[in-house]
């Protein structure tokens, strides 16, 4: 799943933003290779830092090793049970902002996601710019949320 395809930057490793303190970060996973095609060009040109992550065990790993503020989870293109890796996900100690993404986009589904204690849906079918603006939103939600309430950051 991870590995350099076609001269390509290496997608499974962290790339790293302008300044890592305040660029926009996420985990992904997802083994959908256009999805994660499409995050990455995302990413590169806002200068953001995305990390590709196999499984909910090495997210949390990683968010170990780096706090990250948001993640993201394929459900369509994965095993194992989404509302239970949501719900990992969100436990984890530095409560990551969770998305779902989805082909499907509802709001039958997004009431699935907020009862599994996720953040929202990111639909797979949108265009790069509206992906782009999900992600913005759902970050500075993230941010505002690990600042807490009374900071003063």
């Amino acid at each position: 799943m991870q590995g350099t395809t076609r001269g390509e930057p290496n997608l499974g490793k962290t790339e790293p933003g302008a300044n890592d303190d305040v660029a926009l970060s996420f985990i992904v996973i997802t083994p959908d290779e256009k999805f994660h095609r499409t995050l990455y060009e995302i990413a590169r040109a806002g200068d953001w830092r995305i990390t590709r992550a196999a499984s909910v065990d090495e997210v949390g790993m990683l968010v170990w090793a780096k706090p990250t503020p948001m993640v993201i989870y394929d459900r369509d293109s994965t095993n194992e049970d989404w509302h239970d890796a949501i719900r990992r996900l969100g436990e984890l100690p530095t409560q990551p902002c969770v998305l779902l993404a989805s082909q499907v986009a509802d709001r039958y589904l997004l009431a699935e996601v907020v009862r599994s204690h996720g953040y929202d849906i990111l639909a797979k079918s949108v265009t790069p710019e509206k992906l782009k603006q999900c992600l913005r939103f759902a970050w500075s939600w993230a941010r505002s949320r690990a600042r807490g309430p009374g900071s003063s950051h």
